[in-house]
């Protein structure tokens, strides 16, 4: 069965941009994260401990439903990290479905989106480094965030190795249509 004319350019374009929209939507988490965290941080000791307000026991009843909630919050550092991994190893599973049998010449054109993936990728890594490196408080809870600022920090790394295994899965014939 013959793909259809475009159908390559299409499904390379979808690979680089799902892979370019996480690495957005990554940094987006890890901010909003921190930025999370922070609030939690500074409301749930305040809130824990109001007493007494008429017959009701704040405190008490603030350690039924404001710990779980902050243990949940507490935990989105490495949920985070784990679920961007899926979502990469997700994109492996998704160029399977986007084999091409014909048309090598997109390997060039894969190539250059990859390349500039790449150069985007490093663009964002080094405004988080600034972030990450620096000693006020948001640097301090970018480092709590080992995994995904370690994704983030290395995502030039991360996504040239992903988007070439993509690649490499896309333009490699089936052993089905080898045989036809």
């Amino acid at each position: 069965m013959k793909s259809k004319k475009g159908e390559g350019i299409a499904n390379i374009i979808i690979v680089i941009g799902i892979l370019f929209l996480f690495l957005i939507i990554g940094l987006g988490l890890a901010f909003g994260n921190m930025i999370i965290n922070w609030v939690f941080d500074e409301a749930v000791p305040e809130l824990s401990n109001l007493g007494m307000v008429g017959s009701a026991n704040l405190t008490e009843y603030s350690g039924y439903t404001l710990a779980p909630v902050n243990n949940l919050v507490q935990s989105f550092n490495w949920m985070i990290g784990v679920l961007y991994i899926l979502a990469l190893f997700g994109m492996v599973g998704l160029s399977m479905g986007f084999r091409m049998t014909g048309n090598k010449w997109l390997a060039g054109f894969f190539i250059a989106c990859m390349l500039m993936l790449i150069m985007a990728s490093i663009f964002i890594s080094n405004i988080y480094q600034d972030f990450y490196d620096d000693g006020s408080d948001v640097g301090a809870r970018l480092h709590e965030q080992t995994l995904m600022s370690w994704l983030i920090l290395y995502s030039p790394l991360v996504m040239c190795i992903i988007g070439f295994v993509c690649g490499i899965i896309m333009f490699t014939r089936d052993t089905e249509e080898n045989t036809a």
